[in-house]
């Protein structure tokens, strides 16, 4: 005699069903990551104005000792503000794609996750809405040329 499986088997209507969830779960942590790095461009230019903040208080607190103690402080500081400016830099040049992708990627999760009938995500969809409303703001308040 043979045994019979007693695996349930999921229809295809179920896999794409898991399929949609998974996909708009993915989709919402992806727009959490481009919120950060469309924000990226703008902490940036904070981070360049600490380390020029922490090289001059250094040479400040150490009564210009510092040039005595690290002979190439002077290059060292610089290239650590120049890096940091690069970095800022870039992230602002791109600073609208990366607003658009989290805002597609959001809706995109919004729409996944709410149409899901078998369970809530009720979560993930107030946080896809809140990350959409902080690229919207950001995009106008950097569209508005409050922030450079």
């Amino acid at each position: 005699m043979q045994a019979e499986n007693t695996t349930p088997v999921n229809s295809v209507k179920e896999d794409l069903s898991f399929f949609k969830t998974r996909l708009g779960k993915i989709f919402s942590n992806l727009s959490i990551v481009f919120i950060v790095l469309s924000l990226s461009g703008i902490l940036s230019f904070v981070a360049t104005a600490t380390i020029i903040l922490i090289g001059f208080s250094i040479i400040i607190l150490s009564i210009g000792t510092i040039f005595i103690m690290v002979p190439n402080f002077w290059d060292i500081f610089a290239k650590s503000a120049g890096i940091s400016a690069q970095i800022a830099s870039f992230f602002m040049q791109y600073i609208f794609i990366f607003m658009s992708i989290t805002i597609v990627l959001s809706v995109i999760s919004l729409i996944l996750l709410a149409t899901d009938k078998k369970e809530k995500h009720v979560a993930r969809i107030v946080v896809s809405s809140i990350v959409i409303g902080i690229a919207l703001i950001a995009i106008i308040v950097i569209a508005a040329g409050v922030i450079k």
